[in-house]
């Protein structure tokens, strides 16, 4: 429907993340780790809770109140967008660039150092970006842009605030996103 989203083959409007964003920060690991972690109390997510699309709960490791107002930066919000800051690229389940929507409310939970939260502002719909970030020619362009070793790399900060994201009309972006969920409805059901 948008075409390449790297290649912009359509011509759309282009602009960074970041002027499409109120914040984009990664989260902080508390001194300690995993000392930190208590048996319930807020989510702390961790990379390898942030899949494509999804964020999987099955590992999930939690903070106490007080480590999660010391981290204030980056308590999440309903719709904020994570990216893996780390990973392997010479893998089909890369943990580098894996993007997901936090779906929860507001401030009840956090994310390590190893994560990105991507604020996006009433400009754009996060889903639409989120289909942007996980498409094949996006996660192409994210292992050209890289740092790092032969075969574990990361994204910097300043890599994620100049992703380019197509602009199209939100009419077009509602549409689009409307779409998506009947698709993804329709495959939960056919389980």
């Amino acid at each position: 429907m948008f075409g390449n989203a790297v290649l912009n083959d359509k011509h759309w409007d282009v602009k960074p993340l970041l002027q499409l964003s109120s914040l984009i920060t990664n989260g902080n690991t508390p001194a300690g780790g995993s000392e930190n972690y208590v048996s319930t109390g807020v989510m702390f997510l961790r990379s390898q809770n942030i899949w494509r699309k999804t964020i999987d709960l099955k590992d999930i490791v939690f903070i106490d109140q007080k480590t999660h107002e010391n981290l204030k930066r980056s308590n999440l919000q309903n719709k904020d967008i994570l990216i893996t800051k780390t990973g392997r690229i010479n893998t089909e389940n890369s943990s580098l660039g894996r993007a997901a929507i936090f779906y929860g409310k507001n401030g009840s939970a956090n994310i390590n150092g190893h994560v990105y939260l991507v604020r996006i502002k009433g400009t754009v719909l996060p889903e639409f970006v989120l289909e942007v970030l996980t498409s094949k020619e996006y996660r192409d362009y994210i292992r050209k842009v890289c740092v790092g070793g032969i075969d574990k790399r990361q994204i910097n900060l300043e890599h994620v605030e100049q992703f380019p994201i197509i602009l199209p009309p939100i009419d077009l972006q509602n549409q689009f996103v409307s779409f998506i969920k009947k698709i993804d409805k329709s495959k939960f059901l056919a389980y």
